[in-house]
């Protein structure tokens, strides 16, 4: 065991100094884009935490997984550390997402209404982003402020659908923009679009409420027997052991284990609904 826990250890500051080359980089990138990131501000130190303790996630992940089961816990430890903040960055997104497009509705509905009452569209921005809140809010505001510096509508246009995570955010650029060229009835266009989106917005939490079940379902069953090998592996060394140094053995847990991936995806794939 300390034969595998020792390079682990030594791995540590080859981590660090990926992550440090990274962090200046990524420091780099905030400095020009303001520091601001889908309407949170991000500090250095925060950026630093993170990424340090993301770089010392894999070697606890592989020394903690060899101590509980031997190399296939080290190989789980390892996998779960490399995915945990995957994961959990993809639901921060997926939220934030979600997020805009509920706050998106209501601020097409105040735009509509301010050039309904007479404003200008920059004007009637404006004022739907002074009555909105975070993220959306601020995005419009620099919209606005971009444009009042010189920058013309169409590219203020472009770098708020570009700084938004949502498609959504595109199709009302794209509405607008078409305005500002051509002129119309915007706010019959508007007032359409906002229904749309709303439309939209209530039947994907009817989806994702249809098939929560299902979701759960997948990831319990895809979990399930990991736990209770590394559970075997944590209380019945003895007879486990026989599976790690046997080659038959360990060709059954590799193919359990790809066996268990392969499904995990087929299962997500069976929950994919495209637009």
């Amino acid at each position: 065991m300390g034969r595998l826990v020792a390079p682990l250890v030594g791995a540590v500051p080859f981590c660090l100094a990926a992550v440090a080359c990274g962090l200046l980089r990524r420091d780099a990138l905030l400095e020009r884009a303001g520091r601001v990131v889908a309407g949170r501000r991000v500090s250095r130190h925060g950026i630093a935490g993170a990424a340090v303790g993301r770089a010392l996630a894999v070697p606890a992940g592989l020394a903690l997984g060899a101590l509980v089961a031997s190399w296939p816990g080290a190989l789980a430890g390892g996998a779960a550390a490399v995915a945990a903040p995957v994961l959990r960055r993809r639901r921060r997104e997926a939220a934030d997402r979600e997020l805009v497009e509920t706050q998106l509705i209501d601020a097409v509905s105040a735009v509509s209404a301010g050039l309904r009452a007479g404003l200008s569209l920059a004007l009637a921005i404006r004022a739907a982003a002074d009555e909105g809140e975070p993220p959306l809010a601020p995005s419009l505001r620099e919209l606005v402020d971009r444009t009042s510096l010189g920058v013309s509508f169409e590219e203020s246009l472009d770098r708020w659908a570009d700084s938004m995570p949502s498609e959504e955010v595109r199709l009302v650029a794209g509405i607008l923009g078409l305005h500002r060229r051509t002129g119309g009835n915007a706010p019959a266009v508007l007032d359409q679009a906002a229904r749309t989106l709303r439309e939209r917005h209530e039947a994907a939490r009817e989806l994702r409420s249809l098939t929560a079940q299902a979701r759960l379902s997948g990831a319990i069953l895809g979990l399930l027997p990991v736990g209770f090998f590394l559970f075997l592996s944590a209380t019945s060394r003895g007879d486990m052991a026989a599976a790690y140094r046997s080659p038959a053995g360990a060709t059954a847990i590799l193919l359990g284990l790809a066996m268990q991936a392969g499904a995990f995806v087929w299962i997500r794939r069976l929950l994919r609904v495209d637009p």
